[in-house]
């Protein structure tokens, strides 16, 4: 008896030795949820980011068990909803599904935190793609068009719609590809100012193409061009920006936060599972339909080209001469 227990203990002390722990020795994955987890989106419900939150929430109930719900918390551009975030306690519970619009607030917003360290990023869990609208009567059909026709015209001839900061500098940064000024006019919220361009009250808009799709199709909304380096299957005919010689214009992201200080290795489990459910084809059908690319960048990888929009943002800012509105 006893040669068979120094056995079974020589054997255990081996496989330990070199990295092998036996089953009963295994360790729990890094992170389980012990209670609600909390998505928070700091717009309303019903747009771009509320819907893939809710297709991530309902998928990570179903592969965790818990509980998964989503929290809309609007105001300030997106900041009250990530302030939730950068004060929660730092275990993963609570999380908040953003948009670019996070890193431009840094520069545009008096906030109660610092926009740099305040998160720890997860994971870009889709791309939603960007258009430039235009009213059906402005008579131009894409983006050079509209480069000839406010050379022609002079600048600030032309009007755009931004309902918040980060649509107003994707629209600027539009302009800048393209050597063009156009006036600016801000609207309080998205609500509005889609229709607004389908009835010529201003000329162009940049929004994601889902915003606009059904009265693109019915012939009440033109696209200029949409961001990206390819065209999608919703807007076959439109040409990417690139395509049209203005390289280099992204999309945006819809990227998952959680608050700094939780550990990088619940950081990197929870992405994992994220991950698994991006991958899966009827998740990423979901998507396409809502008019994103899927993601699924890594935490350092996202996590890059988080602190890159920050830095990127506040130049384009200052080159602008944006402020606040």
């Amino acid at each position: 008896m006893k040669k068979t227990f120094s056995w079974i203990a020589a054997l255990t002390a081996t496989l330990f030795s070199i990295g092998v722990a036996p089953a009963a020795a295994e360790q729990k994955p890094a992170f389980r949820p012990s209670k609600q987890v909390t998505i928070i989106v700091p717009y309303s419900p019903g747009g771009g980011t509320d819907t893939v939150a809710r297709l991530l929430a309902k998928a990570l109930d179903e592969k965790w068990g818990q509980t998964v719900i989503v929290d809309n918390r609007t105001g300030g551009s997106g900041s009250i909803g990530a302030g939730f975030v950068a004060r929660a306690e730092p275990d993963g519970h609570m999380m908040v599904l953003a948009v670019t619009g996070i890193a431009i607030n840094a520069h545009l917003l008096k906030l109660p935190y610092d926009t740099v360290t305040a998160f720890a990023p997860i994971t870009a869990v889709a791309y939603p793609v960007s258009t430039l609208l235009a009213t059906p009567t402005l008579p131009v059909n894409d983006l050079r068009g509209l480069k000839q026709l406010v050379e022609k015209e002079g600048p600030e001839k032309r009007s755009f719609a931004s309902p918040d900061p980060g649509s107003r500098l994707a629209a600027e940064l539009i302009f800048e590809k393209a050597g063009i000024k156009l006036l600016n006019v801000p609207y309080k919220g998205a609500a509005s100012f889609v229709t607004d361009i389908a009835a010529g009250r201003v000329d162009v808009g940049i929004a994601s193409v889902t915003s606009g799709l059904s009265l693109i199709k019915a012939g009440k909304l033109k696209s200029l061009g949409i961001a990206g380096t390819k065209r999608i299957a919703a807007l076959p005919d439109t040409p990417t920006f690139a395509e049209q010689g203005f390289p280099g214009i992204e999309n945006n992201w819809y990227g998952l936060f959680t608050t700094a200080g939780t550990p990088p290795a619940v950081v990197e489990a929870i992405y994992k599972d994220i991950a698994e459910v991006i991958a899966r084809p009827d998740f990423q059908a979901k998507l396409v339909d809502h008019g994103a690319v899927p993601g699924g960048d890594t935490p350092a990888a996202f996590s890059a080209r988080f602190q890159r929009d920050i830095k990127e943002a506040g130049a384009a800012i200052a080159r602008l001469g944006m402020k606040a509105e």
